[in-house]
């Protein structure tokens, strides 16, 4: 299975934290660094239908941009080819909910946010996996 067959918006867990992604295009693209620190390696996925899929492989395709992705300071941008599991978990709303929740509470980067209270309200009474997902995500 590849990642093009995911329902996005997606939320992503890595190393207990969470980052999202609108659109194919913004999570198949990284820099050499954060492939080479294994940002993709066991990496969860959580589409918008609730399904959870683990990133089996990730491999870089081409860079992108100009330079062939590189930039002052050497690093590069490149597309990666996501390779996930064929056997997704479902997840319900309030398992979705409390990961959410649970980032909210470790990373204090949220409460940056002008209506982060609303934000945390609101995830809170959000009704479905997609709910929660695209309220993150805005």
């Amino acid at each position: 299975m590849t990642a093009s067959d995911l329902a996005f918006p997606v939320v992503c867990v890595y190393k207990g934290t969470i980052f999202t992604s609108k659109t194919l295009d913004a999570l198949t693209r990284t820099t050499t660094a954060a492939l080479r620190g294994g940002l993709f390696n066991g990496l969860q996925i959580v589409d918008s239908t609730g399904k959870e899929y683990t990133v089996k492989n990730a491999k870089k395709l081409h860079g992108i941009g100009p330079f062939w992705g590189f930039n002052v300071f050497l690093n590069r941008t490149v597309r990666v080819d996501i390779e996930i599991n064929d056997d997704p978990r479902a997840l319900s709303a309030d398992e979705v909910r409390r990961l959410v929740l649970h980032d909210f509470r470790a990373w204090y980067g949220w409460e940056s946010r002008g209506d982060f209270d609303e934000l945390k309200t609101a995830v809170e009474k959000a009704p479905t996996v997609a709910e929660v997902i695209r309220l993150v995500t805005s």
